[in-house]
């Protein structure tokens, strides 16, 4: 039988909106406390640490059943957190203990949790990994086809470093291998300096000024418009379905709390 007190403190909104201002003062604390760290911030630090251990007893004591706790995922994740946060607070000394001690940030990762719009974000992203990675595969394969291409055609051992400068055998060449292919369209992907980059290989390959246009171009419109449109896509399908089971479950919520005050009284 669960703890009918730690049921109304986790139902009670004041509970959730407590926490939050708890993990944003412990976020502020943590960066004052690198430049102006002082025993007062320590102890502040130390008992919001033992907030966070007591806030996860009350919500697992708050639940109906064990196994209602351990099926949310959100809840081995506040345990990971929390557990991580006490490692640094029992070392007292040795060379590790400023690494350990760095461990302290990943507290402010609580708020993914703590904060609906977060957490509603960060469901989206881990249901969507699945489509990203299809993303992924097929953006490999067309920067691998385009790289491939770009050896083939551009690959030259001397390379201008700007429209004006002189061949310079120096710098790299940007398309002198299939690493160094794969960067560079990665670096046009970005759109850093990447009209440059034709201008110079123009230098290198007068010959070929309409397929390094048509190349870059088309790399351009097929990497920077087709495939990153299509993850935003997937991503947005995978959040009109967040909001939908947030909706839902929202409203299965409500409907167990109205009939449990029905219960009680």
């Amino acid at each position: 039988m669960r703890s009918n007190f730690c049921q109304r403190m986790v139902r009670h909104p004041i509970f959730d909106q407590a926490a939050v201002i708890v993990i944003v003062i412990n976020a502020v604390l943590i960066g004052v406390e690198l430049s102006h760290g002082s025993p007062e911030i320590t102890f502040i630090q130390q008992s919001i640490i033992l907030f966070f251990v007591v806030e996860l007893i009350i919500r697992f004591l708050g639940r109906e059943s064990y196994k209602e706790y351990f099926t949310d995922g959100w809840n081995y994740f506040d345990i990971f957190i929390v557990t991580v946060s006490l490692i640094p607070e029992a070392a007292v000394s040795g060379a590790d203990v400023s690494v350990l001690r760095a461990l302290r940030v990943l507290r402010v990762f609580r708020a993914l949790r703590a904060i609906e719009e977060l957490r509603l974000i960060t469901t989206v992203l881990l249901k969507s990994i699945k489509s990203l990675v299809y993303s992924g595969a097929l953006f490999f394969i067309f920067m691998y086809v385009y790289a491939v291409v770009g050896v083939s055609m551009f690959r030259n051992p001397s390379y201008a470093v700007s429209p004006n400068a002189e061949l310079n055998p120096t710098q790299p060449d940007p398309y002198g291998d299939l690493g160094e292919a794969m960067f560079s369209l990665f670096r046009i992907l970005t759109g850093e300096d990447w009209t440059d980059l034709r201008y110079n290989l123009l230098q290198v390959h007068s010959d070929l000024s309409g397929w390094v246009t048509f190349y870059h171009v088309s790399w351009m419109v097929v990497s920077g418009f087709l495939l990153i449109n299509l993850v935003v896509g997937a991503v947005i399908n995978n959040y009109d379905k967040a909001i939908e089971e947030a909706h839902k479950q929202d409203e299965d919520r409500k409907a167990e709390m109205a009939r449990r005050e029905e219960e009680d009284d």
